[in-house]
């Protein structure tokens, strides 16, 4: 039972890193009034899922790499990956297989 517990805590303390980082490079807040909107988003959340699992899907694949094509210049594939959040390999991939537009 600790392990769950334990294992939600950690849940809880990502989601809010994730959300701080989210709306101080969106938005540009300082990280004090991230950390402050983020801890009222998760309050929020929590109360509408009640303790329920959240599926977050991927984003469209297909409009993803799209842009990666339309982004690849031939020597930024690192760059892309990290933007991406893809390993270089993949970002070869896409570029290899998807039809230029």
């Amino acid at each position: 039972m600790n392990t769950t517990l334990n294992r939600d805590t950690d849940s809880a303390v990502e989601l809010h890193r994730i959300l701080t980082a989210c709306l101080t490079r969106r938005y540009g807040l300082v990280e004090l009034a991230a950390s402050a909107m983020a801890d009222e988003i998760v309050l929020e959340i929590r109360r509408e899922v009640g303790g329920g699992e959240i599926y977050v899907p991927c984003p469209n694949r297909n409009q993803r790499n799209s842009e990666i094509v339309r982004e690849y210049n031939g020597t930024n594939v690192p760059d892309l990956a990290k933007k991406y959040n893809l390993s270089e390999r993949h970002i070869m991939r896409i570029v290899s297989v998807t039809p230029c537009r």
